[in-house]
Order: structure tokens, then sequence, then C-alpha cells
């Protein structure tokens, strides 16, 4: 499966899955009568979501063109506040 990114602001990125093979057509097709919860469906949007961005969370999906487009909302990993603050 490929994706396509596109940015949409500092917590939310457009994902669209793009079947590479006629396995993964068949799968989109198989999904799209499934519910927006479907394990399985999460699982193809969270592991495109992983290599937009390894070190956040994804924490939302809600689709524009279901169940291929999705917009993903995230949560930026952040460094521990006492860390940043370090006195020398």
């Amino acid at each position: 499966m490929k994706y396509h990114y596109q940015f949409v602001s500092k917590t939310i990125v457009r994902i669209e899955l793009i079947p590479e093979d006629q396995k993964e057509t068949a799968l989109i097709k198989t999904l799209s009568s499934s519910a927006e919860n479907d394990p399985n469906l999460k699982e193809l949007f969270k592991k495109g979501f992983e290599a937009y961005d390894p070190k956040a969370e994804l924490t939302k999906l809600k689709f524009m063109n279901f169940p291929s487009v999705a917009l993903c909302s995230y949560a930026s990993a952040t460094e521990p506040i006492n860390q940043l603050h370090r006195e020398e």
C-alpha cells in the first residue's frame, strides 16, 4: 500500500490509501462495506501515519472519502519539561 500525505495543520494530516496491486484494491473494496471503526482499516491508517511521523501518536480519524481518505489528528511527542529547563 502506498500513502499520499497532505499537511493540513500542525496537528492534522490528510492521508490517502493508494492500493498497489489487485489484492490491496480488493481489500479497500471489502473495507468500503465495513464500519469506520473497523480495526483493519484503522491499522492501515496507523501504519501509513507511522511512516509520516514515527514520533507522534495518531489520535483520531475523520473520513473524507470512506474508506480511502481520512483526516488524521495526532499529538506530537515532546520532551519532558524538566529536561527543557535544565541548568548547568
